[in-house]
C-alpha cells in the first residue's frame, strides 16, 4: 500500500528550487508580499527576467510590447511569477543527475512539450490561465524526476527493465512503496499549485476512470492532460510513429470540441512555440514534421490502404448530427461516405453507392431506421450489408425488436464518436471476413474446375498412348466392352481388325529406335485419317494395333482391312534423308452369337492376325465359323 504521507527522509532528497526561485515561492506564500519586493527579486536574476518578458509578451494580444520586470510581473501575477521561478529554477538546476538510465535532457523536452501543449489547449477552452495550465503540463512528470533524484539506483534498474505507463507505476509501487504520479501530486501541492490543477494527474495514466468521474473543472482538465501527454508522445516519436498515432490524437481532440482542422493548426504552433522555449532553457528538441502534413500523409495512406476505409452510408434526418457524422467519418476516419436524410432516400442511394456499412436513425419521417433495416435484408444485394442503428432508445424490447429486423449492433444517441469508431472497427472485421470467404469460395470453385480439368488430362494420359496419341491397350479394352455389350444387347455386328508391322525389328536395329517410332507415329496418323468415325483405333503393344468397328459386319471387315492394307503398303515415312516403307499383316474377326466373352473375339482375331503372319505376311488372316484361312481375292469381291 503506498503511504498517504510523504516521508521527511524522502522530502529532503526530492527535487525543490534554490536561490532566487526558492526565495520568490516564499515570498509569494505570505498573505503581506506586494509586486514590488517579487519585481525586485526578479530583477535579482538576469535569466529568470528575460524568461519573464518573454513569456509576458507571449501572452500580449496587441498594444505596446512589455519592456520593463515591473510590468511583466504587473501583467503575469504572482502566482504565475512564482511558477514560472519554479519551472525554470527547476530546469536549470536539475539538467543532469546520478540516475545513469534517466535521460534528463529528453524528460525535460517531454515536460516542456506538455507544459506548452496543456497552456493551448487549456486556454483554447477557458480551462484558466495559459500560465498555471503551462505548470501544470510541466510539472505533471516531476515525480519521475524525483524518484531518479531520490532514488538513483533502484529507480535506474526499473528503467533499464523497459517498464512504462500503468506497469511502471505499479513496479515503482511495489519497489520503491511511492509512484511517480502521487509523488507529483503531493511535491505540486507543496509549491502551492491549486488542487484543481493537481487531481487530474490522478488519471494521466488510465484516462479511461474519467469516465466514471463526475463532469468538471478538473475532469474537463484531466482530458486536456491526456492530450497533451499525447501530443508530447507525439511530438518525441519518429515520423512513422507519429503517422500511426495521427487519427488517436485526432479522435481525443474531437471529444474535447477541437476539430481536425483547429487541431492541426494547434499543434504545428504548439511545436513552434516548443521548439522556442526550448532553446532559450538550453534543453535540447528533436526535429518534427508539422502535424498538418503528417495528417495529410495519412490520410492519403489511408486512402490507398484496404485496411483503412469502407463505404459508408448515414441516413439520419437531424442536418446537425448528419453533418457531424459525415465529417467525422470522412474527413478524419477517412472512410468514403454518402448521406440520405430518411429511408427511402437511402434505399435508392445503396443501389448505385454499395455500402458496406449502413449507419441509419431508428425514427425517421417516411421510412424510419427498423424499417429500412427489413427492406434491405429482403433482397439479396442487402443481405450482406452491415447495418448500425443511432437510436436513443434503451427498453430492452424495442433493441430485440431492432435486431429481429436484422439490425447487426447499435450506438446511443447522441452518438459517441469513440463507440462509432469502435462498432466500425467491427464492421470492417466483418466485411474483410465477408470477402474473405467470398475469395476463399472463388478459390475453392476455382481449384474444382482445376482439379477436374487435371483428372480429365490424367484420365486422357491414362487412357492415351504417349507416343502416338493413339488410344492405349486399357482404353481399347473399355472401348471393347462398351461395344461388346451394345452387340450383345441389340444383336449388332461387331468387328476387330489386328494388324503387326512386318518385320518391325529390323528398321529399329538398323536405322535405330528414333527411326520405330517415326514408323509407328506415320502409321498412327494414317489410321486417323483411314478409318470411321465411329472406329476406336488403338497401339495394342509395341507394333500392334487394333481397330474396334461397332455395327462392321464380318465381309465389310474384311474390306476394310484390306483397304487399310493397301494404304500403309502405298506410305513412304521420312526419315532423315532416307524413305521408309512399312507392309503389315492383319487379322479379322466379327462378334458372334456362340460368343460368350470378349475375350474369345480378342483370342479369335489374334489367330486370324497369327495366321496372316504365318502365311506370307502381308496379307488377311480372317476367323470366321471356327475355321482361320488366309483371305483370296475371290474373298472381296462385291
Amino acid at each position: 500500500m503506498m503511504n498517504q504521507l510523504l516521508a521527511p527522509a524522502l522530502i529532503e532528497r526530492l527535487p525543490s528550487p534554490q536561490g532566487v526561485a526558492l526565495a520568490i515561492m516564499n515570498a509569494c506564500s505570505r498573505d503581506d508580499v506586494s509586486l514590488a519586493e517579487v519585481t525586485q527579486l526578479v530583477q535579482t536574476d538576469p535569466a529568470l527576467s528575460g524568461r519573464l518578458l518573454e513569456r509576458a509578451n507571449a501572452a500580449l494580444s496587441g498594444g505596446r510590447p512589455v519592456v520593463a520586470i515591473p510590468q511583466a510581473v504587473s501583467r503575469l501575477g504572482l502566482q504565475s511569477v512564482k511558477q514560472m521561478a519554479l519551472c525554470f529554477s527547476l530546469i536549470d538546476q536539475y539538467s543532469k543527475g546520478k540516475c545513469q538510465q534517466f535521460d534528463y535532457a529528453q524528460f525535460w523536452s517531454y515536460s516542456l512539450l506538455m507544459g506548452v501543449s496543456m497552456s493551448a489547449f487549456g486556454a483554447y477552452q477557458s480551462l484558466g490561465s495559459a500560465d498555471e495550465l503551462f505548470t501544470c503540463g510541466l510539472l505533471s512528470q516531476i515525480g519521475r524526476l524525483a524518484l531518479a533524484t531520490a532514488y538513483p539506483q533502484e529507480y535506474g534498474k526499473l528503467l533499464a527493465s523497459g517498464y512504462s505507463g500503468a506497469e511502471l507505476l505499479a513496479r515503482e509501487r511495489e519497489t520503491l512503496q511511492v509512484d511517480h504520479l502521487y509523488l507529483a501530486r503531493q511535491m505540486m501541492l507543496r509549491w502551492g499549485m491549486p488542487m484543481v490543477l493537481v487531481e487530474p494527474l490522478r488519471w494521466l495514466e488510465d484516462p479511461a476512470r474519467t469516465e466514471d468521474a463526475v463532469r468538471s473543472r478538473a475532469w474537463e482538465i484531466g482530458k486536456t492532460l491526456y492530450l497533451a501527454k499525447c501530443l508530447a508522445d507525439f511530438g518525441m516519436a519518429r515520423k512513422a510513429e507519429q503517422t500511426q498515432q495521427v487519427p488517436a490524437l485526432t479522435e481525443l481532440a474531437c471529444h474535447l470540441g477541437v476539430t481536425a482542422e483547429v487541431l492541426g493548426e494547434r499543434v504545428d504552433a504548439v511545436i513552434a512555440q516548443w521548439q522556442s522555449w526550448a532553446a532559450r532553457v538550453n534543453v535540447p528538441t528533436p526535429a518534427v514534421l508539422g502535424f498538418e502534413q503528417i495528417a495529410e500523409d495519412h490520410a492519403t495512406a489511408s486512402k490507398h490502404s484496404e485496411a483503412q476505409w469502407l463505404r459508408v452510408l448515414v441516413v439520419e434526418d437531424d442536418p446537425i448530427v448528419l453533418n457531424l457524422l459525415t465529417s467525422w467519418l470522412g474527413e478524419v476516419c477517412h472512410h468514403t461516405v454518402r448521406a440520405a436524410r430518411n429511408g427511402q432516400e437511402a434505399l435508392k442511394v445503396a443501389l448505385e453507392f454499395a455500402p458496406h456499412v449502413v449507419i441509419t436513425d431508428w425514427r425517421m419521417p417516411e421510412m424510419d431506421g427498423v424499417a429500412l433495416c427489413k427492406a434491405l435484408r429482403s433482397s439479396a444485394w442487402g443481405l450482406n450489408i452491415y447495418v448500425i442503428m443511432l437510436t436513443a432508445a434503451d427498453q430492452e424490447s424495442e433493441l430485440v425488436d431492432a435486431f429481429d429486423a436484422g439490425v447487426d449492433d447499435y450506438v446511443s444517441k447522441p452518438p459517441n464518436l469513440r463507440a462509432l469508431t469502435a462498432r466500425l472497427k467491427g464492421a470492417w472485421r466483418y466485411v474483410k471476413l465477408r470477402e474473405s470467404s467470398e475469395q476463399d469460395a472463388k478459390r475453392l470453385t476455382d481449384l474444382a474446375a482445376e482439379l477436374a480439368l487435371t483428372n480429365r488430362r490424367l484420365q486422357m494420359a491414362a487412357l492415351t498412348d504417349p507416343l502416338t496419341g493413339l488410344a492405349n491397350r486399357r482404353a481399347g479394352l473399355n472401348a471393347l466392352g462398351q461395344a461388346w455389350s451394345a452387340a450383345s444387347r441389340r444383336t449388332q455386328p461387331l468387328t476387330l481388325i489386328s494388324f503387326d508391322i512386318d518385320h518391325f525389328k529390323l528398321i529399329n536395329d538398323r536405322l535405330g529406335h528414333a527411326a520405330g517410332d517415326s514408323v509407328l507415329q506415320a502409321l498412327a496418323k494414317t489410321l486417323g485419317h483411314a478409318c470411321r468415325r465411329e472406329d476406336t483405333v488403338c497401339r495394342w503393344g509395341g507394333e500392334e494395333f487394333l481397330v474396334i468397328s461397332p455395327n462392321v459386319g464380318l465381309h465389310d471387315g474384311i474390306r476394310a482391312a484390306e483397304r487399310l492394307r493397301k494404304v500403309i503398303a502405298e506410305l513412304e515415312i521420312p526419315f532423315g534423308d532416307q524413305r521408309i516403307q512399312v507392309r503389315v499383316s492383319l487379322g479379322v474377326a466379327a462378334w458372334e452369337s456362340a460368343h460368350g466373352h470378349q475375350d474369345e473375339l480378342l483370342s479369335h482375331v489374334d489367330e486370324a492376325l497369327y495366321c496372316a503372319k504365318e502365311g506370307g505376311r502381308n496379307c488377311l488372316g480372317v476367323y470366321q465359323n471356327g475355321q482361320v484361312r488366309i483371305i483370296s481375292g475371290a474373298d472381296l469381291t462385291p
